[in-house]
């Protein structure tokens, strides 16, 4: 390297990540008339107010319609979520932040 020169190396500061195996998402539930619906929030602020309207919205479009609303940390434990899916027919998972 010649004097009075600078040399950068760039690094890359992502991991590598290997890729799991893809799955098919769950068929669409076509009409939310009579339901069980499940709001699953990480409990930041605003998900509350989020998940009040929703409720309002969705009450108001679909007669019938149950909501059932839980929390936990971001991620939804596996047996959370087993527990969850037993009692509802589809669900909406959603973060604040």
């Amino acid at each position: 390297m010649a004097k009075n020169t600078v040399e950068l190396k760039v690094l890359n500061p992502r991991g590598e990540i290997k890729a799991g195996t893809a799955q098919a998402p769950s068929p669409r539930v076509k009409d939310l008339t009579g339901k069980r619906v499940g709001l699953y929030s990480n409990s930041k602020p605003g998900m509350d107010n989020f998940y009040t309207v929703l409720e309002e919205l969705l009450t108001k479009k679909y007669p019938g319609v149950s909501i059932i609303k839980t929390r936990g940390a971001f991620e939804i434990r596996d047996d959370e979520a087993k527990d969850l899916a037993s009692k509802i027919d589809t669900f909406v998972y959603a973060v604040g932040d």
